[in-house]
């Protein structure tokens, strides 16, 4: 499993915690913004979800995959949000970001 990055958000879209390992590509723009972009895009994911599923989903989205990467998405209870970016041979990382979140 490849790993590119790791992001770990509050309820109110700080960032608390940015980890990256094999980031081959750099967004060209100040970490700051780049936290903004990724709260944002996760805020839009999670409503768009919401209104467009056909039944009660109580976890939201889980993941998402481009044709580079594949995006994991884990919310606890509390509102703190692990965003972890792997490479697109990774499954399901939520029992990976729960461990993350309990430790």
């Amino acid at each position: 499993m490849t790993v590119h990055n790791l992001y770990i958000f509050d309820r109110n879209g700080s960032c608390l915690h940015y980890s990256e390992w094999n980031r081959k590509k750099q967004a060209g723009i100040s970490k700051e913004e780049e936290f903004k972009l990724m709260y944002g895009m996760l805020f839009s994911m999670r409503s768009f979800v919401s209104k467009m599923s056909p039944l009660d989903m109580k976890d939201g989205f889980l993941s998402f995959q481009t044709s580079r990467y594949k995006l994991h998405y884990y919310e606890t209870p509390t509102g703190i949000k692990l965003v972890m970016n792997t490479d697109l041979s990774v499954n399901n990382c939520r029992e990976t970001l729960q461990q993350i979140y309990s430790t």
